[in-house]
């Protein structure tokens, strides 16, 4: 299994890429683009949640409570006084950081549901939700949001698998194979079957992704970007951009 460095990174590297594609587009403000990046870095520690030993996970998750309080006085930030904003980013601290870890550490056991295909898509799709209503995001921005963190995490689980293949061992395949990139558990039933419900509401409940899917299956969005792949291309580009030469003759 890869460690926290190995994930973060891998998080961080694939975000960075993707953002800067995006950012290539034309298409999306910094501000937005940054927020994707780091969205799929926290999407990529995601799957660790379950892990309450881990002291990076503890951090982590202790980071994602202040943020998430900011965020949420940001967001109410006009229509409250300054005692009820402190006591809303109080609360969702205290709910995030002792309440939902709480559970989760109760609940759920390592390389459980929580580390699963549906359950990262769940969590995209939460995120879509937060940043559509919580937050007055766009349809196409609430929906990058959420593509983000699952994006992220799914980046994790593949790395759990690829680390679970021992290429110079005695055994190809380590007892840990199959166990991270899956789709649900066989020995949780019942538990798989919510999840599955409770990512079929989640999406029902989600703006319709249409003008998302459009975007990204629009050639358009990706025509600039397929001209600039290159050091040279880019210069190439340029100069077809500038105004001809004046004509000596007209003179």
């Amino acid at each position: 299994m890869a460690n926290f460095n190995t994930h973060l990174m891998a998080a961080a590297t694939v975000s960075g890429v993707t953002a800067t594609v995006l950012t290539m587009t034309g298409m999306f403000p910094h501000q937005a683009v940054i927020g994707y990046f780091v969205l799929g870095v926290i999407g990529g520690l995601l799957p660790d949640i379950d892990l309450s030993t881990s002291i990076p996970v503890r951090i982590a998750f202790m980071v994602l409570a202040v943020v998430a309080g900011f965020l949420l006085v940001f967001a109410f930030g006009q229509r409250y006084s300054l005692v009820e904003l402190l006591l809303l980013w109080l609360g969702c601290f205290l709910l995030l950081r002792h309440g939902v870890f709480g559970l989760l550490d109760r609940l759920t056991v390592h390389r459980g549901l929580i580390h699963s295909i549906p359950a990262g898509i769940g969590f995209g799709l939460t995120t879509t939700l937060l940043a559509y209503y919580a937050f007055s995001a766009s349809v196409i921005h609430a929906w990058f949001c959420g593509a983000f963190v699952t994006l992220g995490f799914i980046v994790h689980l593949l790395l759990d698998e690829f680390y679970s293949v021992d290429l110079f061992g005695k055994k190809l395949l380590k007892k840990s194979f199959g166990t991270a990139f899956s789709l649900g558990s066989l020995k949780q039933p019942i538990g798989t079957v919510a999840l599955y419900l409770a990512v079929a509401g989640l999406f029902l409940l989600c703006p319709s992704p249409r003008p998302f899917v459009e975007l990204i299956l629009d050639g358009a969005t990706y025509r600039s970007v397929a001209h600039r792949l290159l050091p040279g291309e880019v210069r190439l580009l340029d100069a077809s951009r500038r105004p001809p030469p004046p004509d000596p003759s007209s003179r």
